[in-house]
């Protein structure tokens, strides 16, 4: 029986064996194989591929055990790869390929294999399970390569972001009613809001149902009738109120059906500032007509949705919170928001790159921490083994309290990546996976991004990677179950930041001692104090936090900053007048609530705690060339804003850096902004910290890079220049490089036999084994006695 036709497609759901088998057969290339045992045939391609069929608790959910057991299925009779049917007695199942990617020279091991699945269930609309199914049937694969493109993230997420650029430029632009400059900017509000309502759907915590919106508006059309009610009357009250009290507690008006605003009185506390009214947007009685949502609703909610976080090991080619941020970010750069067109220059750094790029980062911290070279790169590697008890417990402990920052946020794929990485690490520490530790880690974790919605976006990835593993009774509970993020991902200029016309710096250097003095101690103890119990909603409202954060500032800035009366501060060269000026200029910032970030006073826990600075900085700064530069927030003119960058890495380099005036690097007028990350980053680390950025490498052989160049050569210790030589990392036209870099020691240069790897990588990232060859290449280095 061969299955082609969409109709006949849609009999391939709930399971059977024999309807899947006679899909298969159809490719043409599918040897089936008689009995009833778990190996349904193979598939003929350039190489073996079984078919084989594995009963499993629940198909829908990702298990480890499950992936596990398939991987070494594979392993033991030396497979590469495999199509899996994992299905439950529900009638759902996954359709799964593992593969190794792992090209290299040792022979494949479990961790090398990864997990790409379609899921079908009974009870979901299965549209991307359905469209590729389809594409297979109209193009058999014939060979393992064209069986991986069908089971893509890429070549899913590629199609499913064209049908929703066009439902999103078409139908919910064009559908909001109000003011033209705004209707983009707020059609994207209602998409982020509705698709993290999808996942809070799909866990049944609204109204009971895993079809709560569709249902919502079917109930409003029987109801009302179809017009344009629907956004102000039955969504508002849903994303305004419903998820910022606890269930029972809410007050709603008494215009909506008894079952709906039951739903709605019951619906979880989720936490008050998730689903603010945004000022300036939620505030100006902009609303979509009714034909918009109904058509944005039937493109959503035709996809499943998964509330569980891709990782290194499995992908799924379903919505998934990974998704929520690839398209969101992709959309935004495209179409601009916030009135600003593609001048950000972010880019979505693939999922592949960010695992890579954390495990390095962690890696060169433990060994930065005392553990050895090898057992640091084995952990993270996750090869080989051998730490003693003494080992783990001082891994455990670094990890558990290392403190990152993006300094270019975007939708927090680092953040999230990071938190993968920790926890997974962790538990092979021995650390078990638990909700108070994901909530312990996610307060270490830091972004600042000049998009106030690149932080909205962040915020929402991080928020969902707590909701999904929350249990099912906390949908009951009368305290707020997300914590507040609001201070840990900031909306702020990275590089450029001043108070009037001087500039602020990133920190203080350590002679400054500023926590000496006691007002100003009290001060920040206050703040810090009231931020931790902010993040864990223990009473302390943002508002709250905002006059610790007052009166911090104006002391700090007086005392320290500007100076006291004809006495010099930090910002200050001689001009006691100018110190006033710009002290009269924060008073009236702070007073208005427009005061701009501030790593000092943001961030002030880390900068001025005991560390001085933040263990790792990672990420992927915008890629905007010099005469693209220009200030986002409007205050500064672009020439204006160009100098205080020059500016601002000159006082980057002389907090972290022994340079004398004379022979310091002077950054080049013709520099990318990207390359003031890169001194800004340094400046935020602490003496042992680790930077590690993917960029531009337009720094590495032309002439406007020599200076920083000679900051890697003297000053900040570069230990790896990676380059993929087949798979660019973000954009057609932009040549990119992966760079790892130690913390400056302004008591030391970096030695002059310093070895600095560059690593032309001759496969895709997820066919290496990159951290493994890292490792064996600076083996040999350590071995000549050289690092």
């Amino acid at each position: 029986m061969q299955l082609t036709h969409k109709m006949e497609l849609h009999s391939l759901v709930p399971y059977n064996r024999e309807t899947l088998m006679g899909f298969l057969d159809g490719l043409g290339t599918f040897a089936p194989q008689g009995g009833v045992g778990e190996r349904l045939g193979q598939l003929l391609l350039d190489e073996e591929v079984p078919v084989v069929a594995l009963e499993v608790e629940q198909a829908a959910k990702k298990r480890r055990k499950d992936w596990e057991g398939a991987a070494r299925y594979l392993l033991e009779r030396g497979l590469s790869a495999g199509l899996f049917v994992f299905h439950d007695a529900y009638g759902a199942y996954r359709l799964s390929l593992v593969s190794a990617r792992y090209r290299g020279k040792r022979k494949p091991e479990l961790s090398d294999y990864r997990r790409h699945s379609l899921i079908a269930h009974p009870d979901q609309p299965n549209k991307t399970f359905f469209q590729q199914l389809h594409r297979m049937a109209e193009n058999p694969p014939a060979s393992l390569d064209e069986l991986q493109a069908i089971f893509s993230v890429e070549a899913v997420s590629e199609a499913f972001y064209r049908e929703f650029l066009g439902v999103f430029s078409n139908r919910l632009v064009e559908g909001v009613v109000g003011a033209d400059s705004e209707r983009q900017d707020f059609a994207l509000a209602f998409v982020a809001r509705t698709i993290f309502l999808g996942f809070v759907q799909r866990r049944g915590w609204l109204g009971g149902r895993e079809d709560f919106l569709p249902y919502l508006y079917k109930r409003y059309a029987e109801t009302v009738g179809v017009g344009a009610r629907f956004y102000r009357e039955w969504l508002e009250p849903l994303f305004f109120q419903a998820l910022k009290a606890p269930p029972g507690s809410k007050r709603l008006a008494d215009n909506l059906p008894p079952e709906v605003r039951e739903a709605l009185e019951q619906a979880p506390y989720l936490n008050g500032e998730l689903f603010a009214p945004k000022p300036g947007l939620d505030d100006r009685g902009l609303y979509l007509r009714d034909q918009a949502i109904q058509a944005f609703f039937d493109f959503l909610f035709a996809h499943n949705f998964t509330v569980e976080e891709n990782d290194r090991y499995e992908e799924e080619l379903e919505l998934n919170p990974e998704f929520l941020g690839l398209i969101l970010e992709r959309l935004i750069n495209q179409l601009g928001v916030e009135g600003k067109s593609r001048e950000a220059g972010a880019h979505y750094t693939p999922r592949v790159e960010v695992d890579l790029m954390c495990r390095l980062a962690l890696a060169e911290h433990l060994y930065r921490q005392g553990l050895s070279f090898e057992r640091a790169y084995a952990l993270m590697g996750g090869w080989g083994g051998g730490l003693s008890p003494e080992e783990q417990a001082r891994a455990r402990e670094k990890l558990l309290e290392v403190r990152v920052l993006d300094p270019a946020v975007g939708s927090g794929a680092f953040l999230v990546g990071m938190l993968q990485t920790l926890e997974e690490t962790l538990e092979a520490l021995g650390e078990p996976r638990t909700l108070d530790l994901r909530k312990r880690l996610l307060q270490n974790l830091y972004g600042v991004d000049a998009l106030g919605w690149a932080v909205w976006m962040a915020e929402l990835r991080l928020w969902l990677a707590y909701f999904v593993e929350l249990p099912d009774h906390a949908r009951y509970s009368r305290e707020p179950l997300l914590p507040s993020l609001g201070l840990k991902v900031a909306h702020g200029d990275s590089v450029v930041q001043t108070i009037g016309s001087t500039p602020v710096p990133a920190k203080l250097p350590t002679k400054a001692g500023g926590l000496r003095d006691e007002p100003i101690k009290r001060s920040y103890e206050a703040l810090v104090a009231a931020k931790e119990d902010y993040f864990h909603n223990r009473g302390v409202n943002a508002e709250r936090v905002e006059e610790q954060e007052k009166a911090f500032l104006l002391t700090y800035a007086r005392q320290l900053l500007l100076g006291k009366g004809q006495e010099q501060g930090l910002l200050v060269e001689g001009a006691a007048e100018r110190a006033e000026e710009d002290y009269r200029r924060l008073e009236a910032l702070v007073a208005l609530g427009r005061r701009p970030f501030f790593y000092l006073l943001d961030f002030a826990e880390v900068l001025l705690g005991p560390k001085g600075g933040f263990d790792i900085v990672i990420g992927n700064p915008p890629y905007v060339r010099q005469e693209e530069i220009q200030d986002l927030f409007g205050r500064h003119t672009a020439e204006r804003y160009k100098a205080l960058l020059r500016e601002g890495a000159e006082r980057d380099l002389d907090l972290v850096t022994g340079y004398r005036e004379k022979a310091r690097p002077k950054p080049s007028g013709r520099s990318d902004l990207y390359t003031y990350f890169y001194l800004r980053s340094l400046a935020l680390l602490h003496p042992k910290g680790v930077q590690v950025f993917v960029t531009s490498n337009s720094w590495l052989d032309v002439q406007y890079g020599a200076w920083l160049q000679q900051v890697f050569l003297e000053a900040a210790p570069l230990r790896y220049v990676i380059e993929n030589r087949v798979k660019r990392s973000f954009r057609a036209d932009v040549n990119t490089v992966i760079t790892v870099a130690h913390a400056a020691d302004p008591e030391k240069k970096v030695p002059r036999d310093w070895p600095v790897l560059f690593v032309a990588v001759k496969r895709p990232f997820e066919e290496s084994d990159l951290l493994h060859e890292l490792f064996e290449a600076q083996t040999e280095v350590l071995r000549a006695g050289v690092a």
